[in-house]
């Protein structure tokens, strides 16, 4: 996995870490409180070899390696039930030798022979008299039971105490620093765990980054999610952070397909609610204000949006000039003032879209205007939903792929561009809508689409040798009339 989307992962899922993180804090604390409060006590006796009159060196020595190879058996006598036996006895404590051993620990550390006994209990007083009571009793088994002579003599080894056992100051448990430490270690560690979980499941489209590890069609732009009412940018040029964006996307548009002078776009989506419709107005409004005449046509004949969304009049469309029922240019309608947009809507839901769509009728409509304008953008249902987007590829000259950033999965973005593909259309390019402005997927974070390069200034775009003019409008009598053979498309 690559380092940067292992940490856009854990950034994007923060919160998840920090509530694991919080979980553990708080289930340490209700442990710390629910944990009986526990006083140690320890003493530390000393096992030696007994020194006999007329000893040799030799021989504590060898008593001595008698004593230290015998003493991780000394630290089992001290918690079983022939030395806490006795000690319940003495103190009258009301529990078996099996759970008195829960709370009596020996230890010693390694080549060593002294050995530390630690008691735990409800009260510093009672742990100092139980630890004193083991070891007392500890001394008593190992030198007057286990280490006799079978002859009566006198045991090899001795006991001697090194440091009595104390009464404490505090208690030993609940240990609520430690308990807390351990819990948000834990805590962190699930978390982290998680959210590696969660974003390696979560096959979403976020960012620049997850498209280009699917495809090596260009993204061409990423537009900023729109808060306001309106997701129209102002058609008067006003300067905004959104209609930058989309003049970006107008210039690597320009030189994706830079040998080209007329341009016909399909405009679509893998799935429904990505924003294809008010990308599509939008980079018309950018395109009319560099100068370049522009036709908006509205071929999503199922759920057409586009009128809506301008505040034209859909009853009198595209559907009315396939089936040649009103002329093309009595259905053209324009929109806005200083940059007029040329817009063809949808007319009447017909039953047979995507025949009509497929139709030589709508090639001839394209034809048309394509002659006539230097971009005619075309609104089409997204790709996974129905046929009609890649039908109307065929009659195009490229295909723009709208992206909603957490809107689509990777398979649906596969699924689009291989049902594209099956109609020999590749996307001339991507477009990743509705990118959030904070977070570690904004624009600003993601790749720097705000840093895309700009075009080298260039002679004025011409059509049919004329230069591109945003108030001309189309002639009955241009050399672009349609003839018999366009079917039913009639000026």
């Amino acid at each position: 996995m690559e380092f940067k989307r292992l940490v856009r992962i854990m950034r994007k899922r923060w919160i998840l870490i920090v509530a694991f993180v919080l979980l553990g804090l708080v289930g340490a604390a209700a442990a710390a409180l629910v944990t009986p409060v526990q006083y140690e006590s320890a003493t530390r006796v000393f096992v030696a070899a007994q020194i006999q009159n007329g000893s040799t060196p030799g021989d504590l020595v060898q008593g001595n390696n008698f004593v230290v190879q015998k003493l991780p058996y000394y630290l089992d006598v001290a918690t079983s039930p022939r030395v806490l036996d006795p000690v319940i006895s003495s103190l009258n404590l009301d529990e078996s030798a099996v759970d008195l051993a829960q709370r009596v620990t020996a230890t010693t550390e390694p080549g060593s022979a002294v050995i530390e006994i630690a008691a735990l209990a409800s009260s510093a007083d009672a742990a100092q008299q139980l630890a004193q009571a083991v070891s007392e009793s500890f001394t008593d088994v190992v030198i007057n039971q286990l280490e006799t002579p079978a002859d009566g003599g006198a045991s090899p080894v001795t006991v001697g105490v090194l440091d009595p056992a104390v009464a404490p100051d505090n208690p030993a448990l609940p240990q609520l620093y430690l308990n807390l430490a351990v819990g948000v270690l834990i805590g962190l560690l699930v978390g982290l765990v998680t959210a590696l979980i969660l974003g390696l499941l979560d096959r979403r489209i976020y960012n620049r980054d997850d498209i280009e590890r699917l495809t090596v069609v260009p993204v061409l732009g990423g537009i900023p999610l729109e808060a306001r009412a309106t997701p129209i940018i102002s058609p008067d040029g006003a300067s905004s952070a959104r209609a930058e964006a989309f003049r970006v996307l107008r210039t690597n548009l320009e030189f994706a397909d830079a040998d080209t002078s007329r341009r016909s776009l399909v405009v679509t989506s893998s799935v429904t609610g990505e924003g294809k419709t008010t990308t599509l107005v939008n980079l018309a409004i950018v395109l009319a204000q560099s100068g370049a005449t522009v036709a908006v046509i509205d071929a999503d004949l199922r759920t057409p949006r586009l009128a809506d969304y301008l505040g034209l009049d859909a009853d009198r469309g595209l559907t009315e000039v396939l089936l040649g029922d009103v002329q093309l240019k009595e259905s053209l309608q324009s929109w806005g003032t200083q940059h007029p947009l040329t817009v063809l809507s949808s007319g009447k839901i017909p039953t047979n879209p995507s025949e009509l769509l497929g139709s030589t009728a709508m090639g001839t409509v394209l034809d048309v205007l394509s002659s006539s304008y230097d971009y005619v953008l075309i609104d089409a249902p997204s790709v996974l939903a129905v046929t009609d987007a890649a039908v109307l590829s065929r009659w195009t000259g490229g295909t723009l792929l709208v992206v909603g950033a957490n809107r689509v999965r990777e398979p649906e973005l596969l699924a689009a561009f291989d049902a594209l593909e099956a109609v020999g259309t590749t996307p001339l390019g991507v477009v990743l809508a509705m990118v959030p402005t904070r977070g570690p997927d904004a624009l600003v974070r993601d790749g720097g689409f705000a840093a895309a390069m700009r075009p080298a200034p260039r002679a004025p775009r011409t059509v049919d040798g004329r230069p591109s003019d945003a108030s001309r409008t189309i002639s009955p009598d241009s050399e672009s009339a349609p003839t018999e053979a366009q079917q039913r498309v009639t000026w």
